[in-house]
């Protein structure tokens, strides 16, 4: 019984051991789908575990890739990028030009004084520019969104929107941190 319970004791803390060095070696690759969307002209990753539903809406002018949690995940959520093909920045015009395309983006979700958002710069992956957090109203629902318009020198802007109910959007955050920061051009 003794030997046992000093075998067990040096296993748990091998394991232990293995665990924390592994730990400070890194931390856990979650799988993620790969979406070359050639109609974007983007690489889109998405989470694989569980698979976010995904689709591509041409309804409002630009194409918009969307991605949304699957049914009864808590909390729901949804990420959307749009490319707009039509409009290119110059390194001096990409700050008023992503305040104008989120403060747009803004007013879809109530708020009626979009030019109070506060904008700060941000990258992900092939894409420099602005982006803002604020809460609003998704069809009577009351949501947290987070929203980033940028682009690479000489590239169409693209236009990243990731959503959630109020008060949740910490919640997802690692969600977006693992997309966005792998988006690029094709």
């Amino acid at each position: 019984m003794g030997e046992f319970f000093l075998r067990a004791l040096g296993v748990f803390l091998l394991c232990g051991f293995c665990t924390m060095a592994w730990g400070a070696a890194g931390a856990i690759k979650r799988p993620m789908l790969i979406h070359r969307v050639s109609l974007l002209g983007l690489e889109i990753w998405t989470e694989a575990r569980p698979e976010w539903d995904v689709h591509i809406d041409l309804g409002r002018g630009s194409p918009s890739f969307i991605a949304e949690t699957p049914a009864l995940s808590i909390p729901p959520a949804g990420m959307s990028w749009t490319l707009r093909p039509d409009i290119a920045f110059t390194a001096e015009e990409i700050e008023d030009g992503a305040r104008g395309a989120i403060e747009q983006a803004a007013w879809h979700y109530g708020l009626r004084e979009p030019r109070q958002l506060e904008l700060r710069p941000a990258s992900y992956g092939d894409l420099n520019g602005y982006e803002s957090v604020f809460s609003g109203d998704a069809h009577g629902t009351p949501v947290d969104v987070q929203i980033f318009c940028g682009h690479r020198l000489g590239r169409p802007a693209v236009l990243m929107q990731a959503y959630t109910l109020k008060g949740k959007l910490g919640r997802i955050a690692g969600h977006i941190r693992r997309s966005w920061t792998h988006v690029r051009y094709l």
